[in-house]
């Protein structure tokens, strides 16, 4: 018998092809200020970061400081772009819906994003778990806080849980709570090298797509 109890996800890149849509969202919005980036190179920059967080290194090393009220006009973008483009990482659904083991969420996302995100993607019925989020804890990832968090509420050791994250931001902060983590690189704003970098950051295996995830789970016994 399995001794995985629960499964993590990440939400955004894992569950949800998100990322390239928030990507192309913070690029285009912030041209205007003289940011000329690449989607390739913000991608490898600012991984699984926060908005806030991106554009406080953003101000720090470029000088790009927006006005006040852009972090609300981008986040109305991206609540109206996710309307209406938002889709799951191909064969994930299938994943998701089937596992046969317990499954929450840990996001640096809001509960609200989180929530949001699996209802237009039609998964929040689905969900036999919880949504931890950034919103609980006092530091984010790349920090341990939220996972340590998740295993505390869950009431499960380390090695009780196995977490599937994209992005090296989420694989540190799985990592430095002592649990089995799974690189995926299944989205679409994955680019060549972010392997290297997943197992750098300390990934236990690697999933390229869903079904090598599929495969990783059934070796768990946890699908």
């Amino acid at each position: 018998m399995s001794k995985i109890k629960h499964v993590l996800f990440d939400n955004d890149g894992t569950i949800v092809d998100s990322e390239i849509i928030a990507v192309r969202i913070m690029l285009r919005m912030l041209k205007p200020f003289g940011l000329d980036m690449s989607e390739r190179e913000y991608s490898h920059r600012f991984p699984g970061l926060r908005e806030r967080d991106i554009m406080a290194i953003l101000k720090q090393e470029y000088g790009i400081a927006p006005p006040e009220d852009f972090l609300p006009q981008l986040r109305a973008e991206h609540i109206r772009l996710f309307e209406r483009e938002l889709r799951t990482v191909p064969g994930m659904y299938r994943i998701f819906k089937t596992l046969k083991t317990p499954k929450s969420m840990v996001s640096n996302g809001s509960v609200q994003h989180v929530v949001r995100s699996l209802r237009r993607v039609r998964l929040h019925h689905a969900l036999d778990g919880h949504i931890f989020s950034a919103e609980h804890v006092e530091r984010p990832k790349p920090h341990p806080d939220i996972y340590e968090y998740a295993l505390r509420q869950l009431g499960l050791r380390p090695g009780e849980a196995v977490v599937v994250e994209d992005s090296v931001t989420g694989v540190l902060a799985a990592k430095q709570a002592g649990l089995f983590v799974v690189g995926f690189l299944g989205a679409t704003h994955i680019f060549d090298g972010h392997e290297e970098k997943l197992r750098q950051g300390g990934a236990d295996a690697i999933a390229a797509e869903a079904n090598e995830l599929k495969r990783v789970f059934q070796q768990l016994d946890v699908y």
